[in-house]
C-alpha cells in the first residue's frame, strides 16, 4: 500500500518537472522565448500545437496526483479537479490565430483557461493549508502575486499599456508571467507535499478542547 501511495507522489513530482521541460520546449519550437511576444495559447496552433496541449495537461495533472497521495478535507480536491478539467478543455479546444479571438471555440478556450488559472492555484492553496505554516504563507504570497498579475492582464486586455510594450504585448507578457507564477506554486506544492498531514492538523486543533475537558 505504501509503495502505491508513493507512486502518486512520484508521478505528481514527475509531472511538475516535465511541465517545466515542456514549457521550455514549446518556447523553442515556437521561436518565442520568455517573455513571449504572443499569447501562450497561440502555441497550440499549427503542426506543433500538440506540444502545448501535452504541456498544460501534464502540468495540471501534477497537483491532482499529489492530492491523491496526500488527500485533505475541504474544497481542495474539487477546486483542483475542476481546474484540471478546465485545462483539458483548454488543451483540446484551440484558440484563433492572431487577435481578436471572437469565434465560439476561441471563447470556450478562453473561459476554460480562466477556470484553470483561477481554480488550480486556489485548490493548491487549500491543500497547503494542511502543510507547515511557512509553506502555507509562501503559497499565499505566490497566489497574491498571481492575483496582481491577473489584474494587469485584465487592464492590458482593456487596452491599457501596463508594461510599456503596447497593450497586446503587455497582455502576452503578463499572461506568460502568470503561467510562470502558477508553475512555481505547483513546484512548491510538489516539493513540500510530504509535510501535508491533515491528521496532525486536526489533532492540534483538537488539543485545547481535550485539555479543557481534563
Amino acid at each position: 500500500m505504501m509503495v502505491g501511495m508513493d507512486g502518486w507522489r512520484i508521478a505528481g513530482r514527475c509531472c511538475t518537472v516535465v511541465g517545466w521541460v515542456l514549457w521550455v520546449v514549446v518556447q523553442v519550437v515556437n521561436h518565442d522565448p520568455f517573455p513571449p511576444e504572443i499569447s501562450l495559447s497561440q502555441y497550440g496552433i499549427g503542426a506543433a500545437g500538440w506540444l502545448f496541449s501535452v504541456w498544460v495537461v501534464v502540468l495540471a495533472a501534477g497537483p491532482l496526483l499529489l492530492l491523491r497521495y496526500r488527500p485533505v478535507p475541504g474544497p481542495a480536491r474539487a477546486l483542483v479537479l475542476v481546474g484540471f478539467l478546465g485545462t483539458v478543455v483548454m488543451a483540446v479546444v484551440r484558440t484563433d490565430e492572431g487577435a481578436p479571438q471572437m469565434t465560439v471555440h476561441a471563447k470556450v478556450h478562453m473561459a476554460a483557461a480562466v477556470v484553470a488559472l483561477v481554480l488550480l492555484p486556489l485548490g493548491i492553496l487549500a491543500a497547503l493549508g494542511y502543510a507547515r505554516r511557512r509553506w502555507f504563507r509562501l503559497g499565499l504570497a505566490i497566489v497574491a502575486v498571481g492575483a496582481v498579475v491577473g489584474v494587469l492582464i485584465l487592464l492590458a486586455a482593456a487596452g491599457l499599456d501596463t508594461a510599456g510594450l503596447g497593450p497586446a504585448r503587455s497582455w502576452a507578457l503578463w499572461q506568460g508571467t502568470l503561467i510562470v507564477i502558477e508553475m512555481v506554486l505547483v513546484t512548491v506544492y510538489a516539493a513540500v507535499i510530504e509535510t501535508i498531514d491533515p491528521g496532525s492538523v486536526r489533532g492540534v486543533m483538537g488539543t485545547p478542547v481535550k485539555s479543557a475537558l481534563q
